[in-house]
C-alpha cells in the first residue's frame, strides 16, 4: 500500500476529509499571517561565528564586523551551519531548514509547513493504529490538542524558525519510529538493503533534531528493539537505525557550539537544586499539564477496559506516554527550560491518546458522557459553536498582526534615509490577551520583529540589514 493510498483509506469518510481540510486550512492561514520575526532575521544571514554569530554575541565597532551576508545559495547554508555548529549550537539540520526557507521566501515555507503539519498528523494516526481508518473523534482530539493544549503552539507550529526546530523535528522523530511500531503491531518485519539504508538516514534525521526529543526517541527505540527481539521479529535494520539515531543525537548534543553558547549565557555554570525547582514550577508544570489533558482518552480507556493483561496496543500506549513525559523531564536538567518542547512531548502523548480512542471504538467502549442523546447533541452544538468562535478570533488577531507588520515594513521603506529610523509600537488593535495568552504573536511583538531601544541590539542590526537601511530603533512614544 502506498502512502497516498493510505491517506485515502485513512480519511475514509467525507466528514473526516472535510474536518481534515478545515483544520489544515486553519493551519495554513495562521502560518501565512505570521510575519518573519526574531531569530528568522538572524538566520536570513550566513552565520558569522568569527564575529560572535548573528544573535546576542554579535560584535560591533566597525562596518566589517557588523555586516552580515544574506544567504543566497545552498553553499551559503553549508558554510553558515558549519560556523553555527562550532560557535553556537548543534541543531544544524533544523536551522539549516530554517535558512533554506528564509532564502526561498516565506510563501514557500507557508505551503511546506502546512504539508509537514499534515504529514505529522497522519504519522500520529499511523503510529496509533497502523493502516487502520481514523475516526472523527480521534482527528478532532489531535487538532485540539496541538492547537489548544500545547504550551507554546504559536512558537512551535507557525513561527518559521520555531516550527523547523520543533514541529518538523517531531515529525522526523515519529516517522523514524514507524517501522518499529508497525513490526510490533503486525508481527512481521522486512529485511532488505533498502530498509537498512533508509533507517540510517531516518535515524540521523531523528537524532540530529532537538535535544530533549531526540533523547526520548533513543529511549523509546531501545525499548522497541528489545520488544522486537523478545517477539522474534528482530531485524538488522533495527540496530542500524538505533545506532544512527544515537550517533546523530551525540553529534548534536556534543557540538562545540553548545558549550560556547553555555559559557556565554551562563558563565561558570553549575547545576543546582534551585535551578531544578525553578524549571519544575516555571515550565515543566505547564508542559506536563498539557500532556495530562491530552491523555484524557487513555485514562478513560483504562478505566473501562475489562482484560487483566496488557495487549500490544496498550503496551505501546504506555511506552509513548512515558516517552512524551521524558521530554520535559530531560529539560529539568538543562540550563534553561524552553516551553517549545511541549510540541515534541505532546506528539508522543497524542500517539497514546489517539490509540486509546481507536481501541475504544474497536471494543465498543464509551468515550462520551452517559447522557440522553438530546443533551449530548446540545452539548456538542454548544462546544462546536464556542470552539468555532474561538478559532475565528485567532484569525482576527492574526490579520491585525499581519497588516501591522506590513505597515511597519512600508514605514521602514519610506524612511530609508533616516538614521536611525524610529519604529513605533506595533499597531495591533484587536487583542484577546486574556483568552489567547501566548497562542498569538501579540505578547512577542510589542515592537516590529522584536527590536528594542538599542540601535546596536543584534535584532535591530539584522532587521536594518535585511531591509537595506542604516539603523532601526524602537521608539516608545
Amino acid at each position: 500500500m502506498t502512502f497516498f493510498q493510505w491517506i485515502n483509506q485513512t480519511l475514509n469518510s467525507s466528514r473526516s476529509l472535510i474536518l481534515f481540510l478545515i483544520f489544515a486550512g486553519f493551519f495554513f492561514v495562521r502560518t501565512t499571517l505570521l510575519p518573519l520575526s526574531h531569530d528568522d532575521y538572524a538566520y536570513a544571514f550566513i552565520w558569522d561565528g568569527v564575529h560572535g554569530g548573528n544573535l546576542e554575541q554579535m560584535q560591533f565597532g566597525s562596518p566589517e564586523v557588523e555586516t552580515r551576508q544574506r544567504v543566497e545559495s545552498l553553499n551559503d547554508i553549508f558554510q553558515s551551519m558549519e560556523s553555527h555548529y562550532f560557535t553556537w549550537g548543534g541543531r544544524i539540520f533544523a536551522h539549516g531548514l530554517a535558512q533554506f526557507f528564509i532564502w526561498l521566501g516565506k510563501p514557500v515555507f507557508d505551503v511546506a509547513n502546512t504539508i509537514m503539519f499534515i504529514f505529522l498528523v497522519l504519522t500520529i494516526i499511523n503510529l496509533s493504529n497502523t493502516w487502520l481508518k481514523i475516526s472523527r473523534q480521534a482527528l478532532i482530539w489531535i487538532f485540539l490538542s496541538l492547537f489548544l493544549f500545547s504550551a507554546a503552539s504559536l512558537m512551535s507550529l507557525f513561527w518559521l524558525t520555531g516550527s523547523c526546530n520543533y514541529m518538523w523535528m517531531s515529525f522526523f522523530q515519529l516517522f523514524f519510529l514507524t517501522p518499529y511500531v508497525k513490526a510490533l503491531r503486525t508481527g512481521e518485519a522486512g529485511n532488505s538493503i533498502l530498509n537498512f539504508l533508509l533507517m540510517i538516514l531516518l535515524g540521523l534525521a531523528a537524532g540530529w533534531s532537538n535535544e530533549a526529543g531526540a533523547l526520548a526517541t533513543v529511549c523509546l527505540t531501545i525499548f522497541l528493539v528489545i520488544m522486537c527481539k523478545a517477539r522474534g521479529i528482530f531485524r538488522i535494520w533495527m540496530i542500524a537505525g538505533l545506532l544512527s539515531l544515537v550517533i546523530g543525537c551525540a553529534f548534536m548534543i556534543l557540538a562545540p557550539g553548545n558549550f560556547a553558547r553555555l559559557e556565554f549565557a551562563h558563565p561558570n555554570f553549575h547545576y543546582t537544586s534551585a535551578i531544578f525547582f525553578e524549571h519544575l514550577t516555571n515550565g515543566f508544570d505547564r508542559v506536563v499539564a498539557a500532556d495530562l489533558i491530552a491523555l484524557i482518552p487513555m485514562f478513560i480507556y483504562f478505566l473501562q477496559r475489562k482484560s487483566s493483561g496488557l495487549n500490544m496496543a496498550e503496551i505501546l500506549m504506555l511506552a509513548f506516554t512515558v516517552t512524551g513525559l521524558l521530554v520535559p523531564t530531560a529539560m529539568l536538567f538543562s540550563p534553561e527550560f524552553n516551553l517549545r518542547v511541549s510540541i515534541p512531548s505532546l506528539t508522543f502523548i497524542l500517539v497514546a491518546s489517539t490509540s486509546a480512542i481507536l481501541e475504544m471504538e474497536r471494543q465498543h467502549l464509551k468515550l462520551s458522557l452517559n447522557l440522553p442523546k438530546k443533551f449530548q447533541r446540545g452539548i456538542s452544538i454548544a462546544l462546536t459553536s464556542i470552539l468555532f468562535a474561538y478559532f475565528v478570533t485567532f484569525i482576527y488577531v492574526d490579520i491585525s498582526i499581519f497588516n501591522a507588520a506590513r505597515r511597519q515594513v512600508r514605514f521602514i521603506q519610506r524612511n530609508a534615509q533616516a538614521d536611525p529610523i524610529p519604529m513605533p509600537r506595533m499597531p495591533i488593535r484587536h487583542r484577546f490577551e486574556k483568552v489567547h495568552g501566548d497562542r498569538t504573536a501579540v505578547p512577542y511583538l510589542n515592537f516590529f520583529a522584536g527590536i528594542n531601544e538599542n540601535p546596536n541590539f543584534c535584532l535591530n542590526m539584522l532587521v536594518s540589514q535585511y531591509y537595506g537601511v542604516r539603523h532601526v530603533v524602537a521608539a516608545d512614544n
